[in-house]
């Protein structure tokens, strides 16, 4: 979603006179768009910050802080001297126009409201000749924002509540992508499977048949999907469209029925258990990938144990895993710690070597099997290879040149190579 927020304030600033500087060095104005999720990348995006910022303002240049960090702590930026503005989600897209005004004296330098008449929209035709990144592929955000407060995330505080864009705009903009080359989409959302149901529109698996309907897309992804709304008509779409990836991402985050409702989650490991059996009954060849947190506050080492026998029976073709990370202003943020940050990562380092484990022989699994794939561009280790993903979002490389990125291509997998597969072409 910020790749995508990124690319709107590119178009923004570009409409308004500006024009992008071949290296941050150069730059008269710095935009920094930032993430909260974790304190790890608020720190890492404030360390580059200030290594940045006496070379801007040597040069009398400006910086800008956008997204949820400065949402979160956007004046405390200001008071500090680290950002010149700062402009939150809901405004981002329009940085153009702020930041003319800002430049003339026209204007104040923090916009962070989050009322409903400055939210800047994100369906915006424009960017379909307008992408730094590669126009066979396009980010289609449908919702903004998020109302599920699990108890550990500032995303709903920083980006605001659920906002469902229109289907009619969001499908004429997929069908204008089409026209103009793309042939991949990934619909954006907090929380997809919520689609909808703040505006009384059609539900996100009627938008994503729709979707999948559009002449020319050849592949769709969707993330993320939450599992307490990730009903079964979903899993039928998918099974009736080729062109729909069959990777699932969704979110497990423990395997403790105890934590999950200490985050808010509103399901249970059975429930999730049962999403599972739907897809494997379902879906003939799928694969599904997860996060998941270790050392939420009051994890004990039997809550622990249950997060890894939940990864041994479900068996996730890959996960994001992360030590849990305390965020100001969320209710977790008030529960006691009960482990050093020592033991979070030493149950963090047990996850990932379980799922790497179980990563590898589910590739293992793929071997001698056919598979389509979307190239997206040359392997980093052989000019005369390619590397793409195939529709259950599996890395591989297969020998090929420039002529095949953005094609799809029909391979055998005939091996695996550390956490990618290998293919031979066959079509």
């Amino acid at each position: 979603m910020n790749k995508n927020d990124s690319e709107l304030m590119s178009l923004s600033l570009e409409k308004h006179g500006f024009r992008a500087s071949g290296s941050p060095l150069d730059a008269d104005i710095a935009v920094y768009n930032t993430c909260s999720v974790r304190e790890h990348a608020e720190n890492r995006v404030i360390s580059r910050i200030r290594s940045h910022r006496k070379r801007m303002r040597d040069r009398g240049g400006i910086i800008v802080i956008a997204g949820c960090m400065a949402q979160r702590i956007g004046e405390q930026l200001i008071a500090a001297g680290t950002a010149d503005m700062v402009i939150g989600p809901y405004q981002s897209p329009d940085i153009g126009s702020l930041v003319s005004r800002y430049l003339a004296g026209r204007e104040r330098h923090s916009f962070l409201s989050q009322e409903q008449g400055d939210f800047s929209d994100r369906i915006n035709p424009d960017l379909v000749r307008s992408v730094e990144g590669p126009e066979w592929h396009r980010w289609v955000t449908i919702t903004h924002g998020c109302e599920n407060y699990c108890s550990y995330c500032i995303v709903p505080f920083v980006r605001g509540k659920l906002i469902s864009f229109p289907s009619g705009r969001i499908l004429d903009y997929i069908r204008l992508l089409a026209a103009n080359g793309a042939r991949e989409i990934t619909l954006l959302g907090q929380n997809v499977n919520q689609y909808g149901t703040d505006t009384g529109d059609i539900p996100f698996y009627r938008l994503l048949e729709s979707s999948a309907r559009v002449p020319g897309i050849e592949r769709i992804n969707f993330i993320t999907s939450h599992p307490k709304d990730f009903i079964e008509e979903i899993l039928h779409v998918i099974r009736d469209h080729s062109n729909i990836s069959r990777s699932i991402h969704l979110p497990l985050q423990s395997g403790s029925d105890r934590i999950l409702g200490l985050m808010n989650r509103g399901y249970t490991v059975g429930d999730y258990l049962r999403i599972i059996e739907k897809i494997n009954a379902l879906l003939p060849d799928y694969a599904v990938s997860t996060d998941l947190i270790v050392g939420f506050p009051g994890e004990t080492e039997e809550d622990f144990s249950e997060t890894l026998r939940s990864v041994e029976r479900i068996r996730f073709d890959d996960a994001f895993t992360y030590a849990y990370s305390p965020r100001e202003g969320t209710p977790a943020f008030s529960l006691p710690e009960t482990l050093t940050r020592d033991e979070k990562i030493s149950r963090l380092e047990r996850l990932i070597a379980l799922q790497r484990e179980i990563s590898r022989g589910r590739l293992r699994e793929r071997i001698d099997r056919v598979e389509d794939t979307i190239i997206e561009g040359f392997s980093k280790k052989s000019d005369d290879r390619v590397r793409g993903r195939t529709y259950l979002n599996h890395n591989v490389v297969v020998r090929g040149s420039g002529d095949d990125i953005g094609k799809k291509i029909r391979i055998r997998i005939d091996g695996v190579i550390g956490a990618t597969l290998r293919g031979t072409r066959i079509a």
